[in-house]
């Protein structure tokens, strides 16, 4: 999962987009990056680490040129070094042509690395996006299609999840994969546009919301004006329906959807025909919060903030060494001193994948006095990789792959367990046919399955 942000036309175009990679630096914390262009040519800033430390003021003030692009990273495709950072550059003789920055996974890498490295050029890293960028390259320039048609050839190649943006000297993409997966808005910041996957970066940035690209379409921003081809369709979206689970802002719209009303709907479906005694609903921060709420009201119980976030830790699920993340579980959580004791606790969390947080956490409310510990889960079970961007490859490293809710529930030490039902996720959206499904059923897109898994 990752973030990317683009701008057209806008003094200061650099500053800008580091300010919303901010406001989604929650869909990746290993690196980032910012390139800037304009007639003077293009330039990179990139680094290991958050936005405010690599994108500082100082660092991305001296960016030139009008136009801008940005992506904040976690690994799902390639290890956290800096040749994965993005943005990526396509360079003909050591000049940069384009830059390019895109959220996803694809599935379709070996036919991709075949095809650049006969033309001459080497991958430098090994993530998703170098290849867009060298694809995309090889066929504008090597093969004579032409930048334009090039891209048009790369949405209809593609496999799997990309939202990118690509920029040139005078010219900003955006385009998305025909299937949807990842969210991709364009807002309007005083008459220049703003491209970002979330629309809290809009609404950080004070952006008029214009709408979402349409899955497999092309947009372009260039001096003859704005253009817009709706390319290749699919029969149906598949929204990743994770995106409203967990990875998104509660504050912003994805999909057409209000993120914190979905997860207030899932709150209220977890609920029903729950009728386990207990005494208060305590979420696990921050991205059930609002599912806590709906299950607190719809159950009439009441709904406390009994563990205490410490914001300055990253987000456990995105961490990619098992050690670190165990580590990060015992940094990041602790219960209000004396509030559990003797207390019948419902735990709210938005799913488990591996389970390591929430064994953690189950054993530290016992040892804080919790009498029970009942786990209300805000999906279905996860018992299948996601091969769009979402880091669960390895199936048998999810927990409940291969076992029933009764023996999830009593390997994380949980006195019950209940899944939000697949019935009741699907209500909680306004077209459900439109999402994908695929960890919870194993009924992946048509042609969209990674060769690896």
């Amino acid at each position: 999962m990752c973030g990317i942000a683009g701008i057209y036309k806008k003094d200061g175009a650099a500053g800008f987009v580091a300010e919303a990679l901010f406001a989604e630096q929650h869909r990746g914390q290993d690196s980032c990056g910012v390139v800037s262009a304009g007639p003077g040519g293009i330039f990179i800033c990139k680094g290991l680490g958050l936005v405010k430390d690599v994108l500082s003021s100082e660092a991305v003030s001296p960016l030139p040129g009008s136009s801008a692009i940005g992506h904040v990273r976690y690994p799902t495709q390639g290890a956290p070094t800096l040749e994965n950072a993005q943005p990526h550059l396509f360079e003909r003789d050591g000049r940069p042509i384009f830059a390019v920055a895109s959220n996803g996974d694809l599935t379709n890498l070996p036919e991709l690395r075949e095809i650049i490295e006969s033309h001459g050029y080497k991958l430098e890293g090994s993530n998703d996006g170098e290849v867009i960028a060298k694809a995309i390259g090889v066929w504008a320039y090597e093969d004579g299609l032409g930048l334009d048609e090039a891209i048009a050839k790369w949405v209809r190649t593609g496999r799997g999840a990309f939202s990118t943006v690509l920029l040139t000297k005078d010219s900003l993409y955006a385009f998305r994969d025909p299937y949807g997966f990842r969210p991709m808005s364009v807002g309007d910041l005083e008459g220049s546009p703003l491209v970002c996957s979330e629309t809290v970066a809009l609404d950080t940035l004070r952006a008029k919301f214009v709408e979402e690209v349409p899955p497999g379409a092309v947009f372009t921003w260039g001096p003859n004006g704005h253009e817009r081809r709706l390319g290749v369709a699919t029969a149906a979206y598949r929204h990743c329906i994770f995106e409203l689970i967990y990875f998104s802002r509660p504050d912003s719209r994805l999909f057409g959807e209000s993120v914190y009303e979905v997860r207030r709907r899932i709150g209220e479906g977890l609920a029903e025909g729950d009728e386990t005694p207990g005494d208060v609903v305590i979420p696990i921060p921050d991205s059930s919060n609002y599912m806590a709420l709906g299950y607190a009201a719809a159950r009439r119980i009441p709904f406390a903030l009994g563990l205490v976030r410490n914001h300055y830790v990253g987000r456990t699920f995105i961490v990619p060494e098992q050690q670190m993340r165990d580590e990060s579980v015992r940094l990041k959580f602790n219960p209000l001193p004396g509030f559990i004791r003797d207390k019948r606790i419902f735990v709210v969390d938005d799913s488990i994948v591996r389970g390591t947080t929430i064994r953690k956490l189950i054993r530290m409310l016992r040892e804080n006095g919790a009498r029970e510990v009942h786990l209300r889960i805000g999906s279905p079970p996860i018992r299948y990789s996601c091969y769009y961007g979402i880091d669960t490859p390895e199936r048998d490293k999810l927990i409940a792959a291969y076992r029933s809710e009764a023996e999830v529930a009593s390997l994380l030490g949980a006195d019950s367990l209940r899944y939000l039902s697949l019935d009741a996720l699907r209500r909680s959206v306004s077209i459900p046919n439109n999402f994908c499904y695929a960890c919870f059923t194993g009924d992946y897109p048509a042609g969209q399955k990674s060769r690896k898994g």
